[in-house]
Parts: structure tokens; sequence; C-alpha cells
């Protein structure tokens, strides 16, 4: 972590900011940036990587250029998220697959850490509050522990969708301004990934 620590201070130094001031402008606790600083938070989350570099007003494959969130040195281009078609994802049975360069559109720059992540671009507004039609959301396949209130991609019947899932009864969801039809869990609902970051920028 020495390497993005030493990014992190100087982008604050040139910002006139406080760790805190830009842990909190960037949506994390108010202590996130300063553990990460003090290698508490020896391998943080991409989506707390994200994060920072909100805060630090910068992106996130800027903040990561000269070093990766494991200490390491990187030496040679960054990783990527495979960018996957939702026709792809539904013919798998298992993520592990995605990692192929030939079923990905393009890649998303992404810490060296992500081999779990897929993205994918949204197609329609069935989701438009949270992610509107073109946004591209970021799945983490490795996290399908299903917690209320959370978003996620399914398989439900050979088709995957975009959902959030609640309980009270188990549900999915769509999250727009216009009334939808609820979808039941039941045991013909697979979970691909939770979604852990709505973005429109690519590169």
């Amino acid at each position: 972590m020495v390497a993005i620590a030493d990014q992190i201070r100087a982008r604050l130094r040139k910002l006139k900011k406080s760790a805190r001031r830009a842990s909190i402008d960037g949506g994390l606790t108010p202590d996130a940036i300063r553990n990460v600083l003090r290698n508490k938070s020896r391998n943080p989350r991409r989506d707390t990587l994200a994060g920072i570099a909100r805060g630090l007003e910068c992106r996130l494959e800027d903040l990561l250029e000269s070093g990766s969130v494991d200490g390491s040195t990187r030496n040679g281009p960054a990783k990527g998220i495979p960018l996957v078609s939702w026709s792809v994802l539904s013919q798998l049975t298992e993520p592990n697959t995605l990692y192929s360069s030939a079923q990905a559109e393009e890649f998303i720059v992404t810490p060296p850490n992500s081999r779990n992540l897929i993205a994918l671009r949204i197609q329609g507004d069935s989701m438009g509050k949270i992610a509107p039609d073109e946004s591209i959301i970021i799945v983490d396949l490795s996290d399908r522990l299903l917690e209320p209130g959370r978003y996620y991609v399914f398989n439900h019947h050979g088709d995957t969708i975009f959902k959030q899932f609640q309980d009270g009864p188990a549900r999915l969801e769509d999250d727009n301004t216009n009334s939808c039809a609820t979808i039941f869990y039941s045991d013909d609902i697979r979970v691909i990934g939770r979604v852990t970051e709505v973005t429109r920028k690519l590169s």
C-alpha cells in the first residue's frame, strides 16, 4: 500500500484537503482514507478505492497508476473488468469462463485484485433510479449473499436480470418511477453476483 498511500498524500496536498474531508466527499466513513494511510486497511475493496478517488477528485486509474492495492509494484498494464453482453452471461453456467477476451466487448480499467468483477451495460429503464439506460454496472461474482435493499444480477429461467432484492417475502423488484412486476424468489432463480458500482465512465 506504500505507492497508493503516496499517491493519496500527494493528491491531498495538491487539493489542500484533509483525509477526513476527502473521505466524506467520497461517500465513505470519515476515517476511511486515514485507515489506508496508516495501513489499517491493507487490501481495500474496489468500491472503497472508488470512493477515495471521488474524494480526491481524480480517476481511480490515476490513483493506482504507480502501484497496486496489495502493495506490490505494477509491472505491466492495468488490468480490466471485462464488459460482457447480457446474452453471453445468460449462456454461461460458470462465471469464471467470463474471463475470455473473446467474450468481452471492451475492458474497464480496474485494480489488479479484481478477478471476480465483470461489467454490464444497462439496456432500458427498469432500474432507472439507480442505473439509467446505457450506464455500466460492475458486478462482483464472488458476492452472492443476499441482503435486503441491495442490488444483484440474477439468472431467472435462463435470462439474466438486474434487480433489487427485498425480503418479507423474498422478492426481486425493479427500481424506477413506474409500476413494476414483482418476481418472488424461488429455487429457479440463481444469484450471479452483487452490483457494487454504477458508472458511465469506461476508461
